[in-house]
């Protein structure tokens, strides 16, 4: 098996190899293609996978470069009164482009502003292949709310000095699409295709094993890796989820019963593929483990439910409760002694999760970037929070064993302060935003986000 892995490592790094990219970036005096002139471009090229060339080009505009852009980009009007027209360098630019896939963070702009320069000077437009790194990153990324150069160069810990200058940008979106290409190669891309449009396949926050190209040992020793919580899936014939498990860090105390619990579930069903997603703690985890637990295997529920019960916490007060009550009776109780929402971290870093406790699925979730979606965070509160007062929400999405786990393990989010979970009633943020603001930052500080993701992953 590690034979052929390394085969197919082999097969995508040559296939990679022979492509040869230009990243390339403008800047200009605006984002309207009739009017607005080019400033700077920078350019990198790319062979063999690594950068053998790169050139700088201030331009001269034939209009006046506003306050605005002299301020973003730091490019005065007397950087460019003595630098070439773009008539003077146009053809060193598309000679050191030549026949390369052209990349840039923002290819929808870069690309068409380019093109639109040519047909002034009643040149042939660009015919070459073009990616998008901003693109690309969504692909493979998935829930990245902020897919900017910056923070991306930030989060892969890539060199990025001179934000909106021309040769610095496009450094760094080689210096990303070169991450990006050794992610296709350890995943074993085939196709080039696959360059431009990754679809989920390539996705940093998730793996899938086939039956027939992995060993259980081999499986096991990938699923101990982890330093953040993920969900274990194993499906069946035409898709059918045969088991799944929310699971804790593989550093955590818990982690041996949780491999071996995964080690029988792998040995006994009749599985075709099995499948890990990270998350940032367990309770991200478990959330997206109920909106799967219906699809489970029915003979299977009980088995995962009781493991989740017996690793995680203790019989209580509360599951009787959430077993006993009816559904209006059950919405009261939460809201006078639990609370109407739950807080946790995201595994991409300055992301955060909100959900409603009595409505826990992805489809009820908001995923916001914190402090900045502070104002996003209220509303959606608010706005779930009408919905629980008129009962809209008053059917639950959990039911039997699962739920009395889920108030079980709720409990221990109020016990302990180890869960990584904030819990509140809707009236806090809606009384005292600024206290409520100022305990979510407390919550924060003790409960940091450790995950180097996405430059660590699975």
């Amino acid at each position: 098996m590690l034979k052929r892995l390394y085969m197919d490592i082999q097969s995508s790094r040559e296939m990679l190899s022979q492509l040869k990219f230009c990243v390339f970036d403008l800047e200009t005096t605006g984002g309207n293609q009739k009017t607005d002139n080019i400033i700077e471009i920078g350019l990198v090229r790319i062979e063999n996978l690594i950068i053998v060339d790169k050139r700088n080009y201030l331009i001269k505009p034939d209009v006046k470069i506003p306050d605005f852009i002299q301020k973003l980009t730091t490019i005065r009007e007397d950087d460019v009164k003595d630098a070439p027209h773009i008539e003077e360098v146009i053809h060193e630019i598309l000679k050191f482009m030549d026949d390369c896939i052209l990349v840039a963070h923002n290819v929808s702009f870069d690309v068409p502003f380019f093109n639109s320069v040519l047909q002034r000077l009643n040149l042939p437009t660009l015919s070459n292949r073009s990616m998008c790194t901003n693109l690309m990153t969504k692909y493979l990324i998935p829930n990245l709310l902020n897919t900017n150069l910056n923070f991306m160069s930030r989060i892969f810990e890539i060199g990025h000095k001179k934000a909106h200058r021309a040769l610095d940008d496009a450094m760094a979106a080689a210096q990303l699409l070169q991450t990006y290409m050794n992610i296709f190669i350890e995943k074993g891309i085939t196709k080039v295709n696959h360059l431009y449009y990754p679809r989920n396949k390539y996705e940093l926050d998730r793996s899938h094993f086939k039956k027939e190209d992995f060993s259980i040992q081999e499986i096991l020793d990938r699923i101990s890796r982890p330093q953040c919580a993920y969900l274990f899936t194993l499906k069946g014939p035409k898709g059918i989820i045969l088991s799944s498990i929310p699971c804790t860090p593989s550093d955590n105390i818990k982690a041996q019963r949780q491999i071996a619990f995964i080690k029988q579930q792998l040995a006994k069903d009749n599985w075709e593929m099995a499948s890990v997603r990270l998350f940032g703690n367990f309770t991200e985890a478990l959330m997206h483990f109920t909106g799967i637990y219906p699809r489970i295997e029915t003979h299977h529920r009980g088995e995962i439910v009781q493991f989740l019960t017996e690793l995680h916490c203790q019989k209580s007060e509360l599951s009787k409760k959430g077993k006993n009550l009816s559904e209006a009776e059950l919405i009261a109780w939460s809201d006078q002694y639990v609370g109407d929402f739950l807080i946790t971290t995201h595994l991409v870093p300055d992301q955060m999760i909100v959900v409603p406790i009595l409505a826990f699925s992805p489809k009820n979730l908001l995923i916001f970037r914190y402090p900045g979606h502070q104002k996003k965070l209220l509303q959606f509160m608010n706005s779930r929070s009408d919905k629980l007062i008129s009962m809209k929400n008053k059917t639950l999405l959990m039911q039997g064993p699962l739920r009395e786990f889920y108030f079980d393990y709720l409990e221990q989010c109020l016990q302990t302060n180890q869960s990584g979970v904030i819990l509140f009633k809707k009236s806090a943020p809606q009384k005292d935003p600024d206290s409520f603001f100022e305990q979510l930052n407390e919550f924060l500080a003790k409960n940091p986000n450790a995950h180097r993701y996405p430059k660590q992953y699975i």
